[in-house]
């Protein structure tokens, strides 16, 4: 067998559908349906490339999904805002249980085998399947990433999510009742979206009855671990304004049930014969609404690492690292965006929830990002525009080497631009292939005869993007201007 794939969730299934789609020998084996508890997903409306990579919008048109227009926000005391989706998009709130279901058909039907049993342990798994690479898509079990040793928890305060389902039979009195809702009160914060069940989704509007409500806690400020789930989860929905009064004319109709929302990652994502995709290698803070998102971006990214490895074995090691790579940095990027939300909502609240994670935001965030940066394009440009004739010749820090980049679901060598042994290199810039125009630019003295001599040779480009991208070679140094 090619590759074994372990979790059936949207990081497995994405990566089966990949892997068989393409020919190879996949097996996923999946936990068997025992009922319990369903749990709402928000997927914002970029999620639809994925979609369109994968080739499985019509199995998500099937997932009985809500489409969402956008937020609406209660996040400092007093400030409201209500936020659209750009370009009239719409994004898609649905049971992770019927998505995950409608994936599993899309692995099914492109040729992977599914197997639903309980993974006991990672060796277990091994000796029952024989296999060339393993995936462990388990989510939060990490039956890999644990008997490795790899989980890394985050420091500081832990967070549990209480959710229950809830009903209005005369629908919700919000902005908009296909949105996502937010409110930060003092002890945490709420989040709710829309759902439909199977009787309900024939219809023609996006109008629903039912909500996901959850409530983000503290376990130890909220007493959870000495009260009973149902009164801490009412108790906490009291603390709020805008959730409190939208709950007053409905009905509990099921829950709560509890989960970890702690965030975590992994000192490793890959090894020699073995990834961690979606969330069990990392698991950001549902604040973010982007969990599905990257799950399926990490299974999908996992199925081209493995595909590389065995159609090409040479390439295994580059494309291994390249996976480890780019999700230590996807998590890196939305565990700060986390930590920039939660220090937003803590500047306008004393509690003791709000202070405990902005102090653990003071010590851990990540670096902020070069403000020079920008200023330096703009005097860049100035300086070009300021001559009468460009006269630029390649920087003496800059060379070109090959780097791993994605093509056509390969990981494949591509010349970029480096300044250092271990610098990832830059191969594109505002979608301008910055090695070309590297090499163009000395030979010219005049923008405009530069940009139509790019455009001959490249995919066309916007002048505004190529005068952009000229500016951040010059501004990086890639590019020397002399007199």
């Amino acid at each position: 067998m090619d590759c074994l794939i372990l979790g059936g969730g949207p990081a497995g299934a994405a990566a089966a559908r990949l892997l068989a789609g393409r020919g190879h020998d996949v097996t996923l084996v999946t936990r068997p349906d025992v009922g319990g508890p369903a749990f709402g997903v928000s997927i914002p409306p970029s999620t639809d490339k994925l979609f369109r990579m994968l080739d499985i919008e019509a199995h998500v048109a099937r997932a009985d999904a809500v489409r969402s227009t956008g937020h609406t926000v209660w996040w400092r005391p007093g400030d409201e805002r209500i936020e659209t989706f750009a370009g009239q998009a719409r994004g898609w709130q649905v049971r992770l249980d019927r998505f995950s279901a409608a994936l599993l058909d899309a692995a099914r039907e492109a040729g992977a085998r599914v197997v639903c049993e309980r993974v006991e342990s990672l060796d277990a798994a091994r000796r029952a399947f024989d296999a060339t690479y393993v995936i462990d898509a388990t989510g939060r079990a990490g039956v890999a990433a644990r008997a490795r040793g790899w989980r890394t928890p985050e420091s500081g305060p832990r967070t549990v999510a209480l959710a229950a389902v809830w009903r209005a039979a005369e629908g919700w009195p919000v902005p908009d009742d296909t949105h996502t809702l937010i409110e930060a009160y003092e002890d945490g914060w709420a989040w709710s979206i829309p759902f439909r069940t199977p009787d309900t989704a024939a219809r023609t509007s996006d109008r629903t009855s039912r909500r996901y409500i959850a409530v983000m806690v503290d376990p130890e400020r909220s007493r959870l671990a000495a009260g009973r789930a149902r009164d801490v989860y009412l108790g906490e929905l009291a603390k709020t304004t805008r959730f409190r009064a939208l709950v007053g004319a409905a009905a509990l109709e099921e829950g709560p049930s509890g989960w970890d929302a702690t965030m975590y990652g992994a000192a490793r994502f890959a090894a020699d014969d073995l990834l961690l995709a979606g969330d069990a290698g990392s698991f950001v803070d549902p604040l973010s609404s982007i969990g599905v998102k990257k799950a399926l971006a990490s299974g999908w990214l996992a199925a081209v690492a493995v595909r590389t490895a065995l159609l090409d074995p040479a390439m295994r090691q580059t494309a291994f690292a390249f996976f480890d790579t780019r999700e230590r940095e996807v998590y890196a990027a939305f565990r700060a965006r986390t930590r920039e939300y939660l220090a937003e909502a803590a500047a306008g609240r004393a509690h003791a929830f709000w202070a405990d994670r902005a102090a653990d935001d003071a010590a851990s965030a990540a670096p902020a990002a070069d403000p020079g940066r920008a200023h330096a394009v703009q005097a860049a440009w100035d300086e070009l525009r300021a001559e009468p004739r460009l006269r630029v010749r390649r920087g003496g820090n800059v060379r070109v080497e090959p780097r791993p980049a994605v093509r056509e679901n390969l990981i494949v060598l591509e010349p970029r631009l480096v300044s250092s042994d271990d610098d990832p290199g830059v191969g594109y810039v505002h979608d301008v292939d910055v090695v070309a125009l590297v090499d163009l630019a000395p030979a010219f003295d005049d923008v405009g005869a530069l940009f139509e001599a790019y455009v001959r040779q490249r995919p066309p480009v916007g002048l505004q993007h190529f005068a952009a991208a000229l500016a951040t070679a010059v501004a990086r140094q890639w590019l020397v201007c002399y007199k």
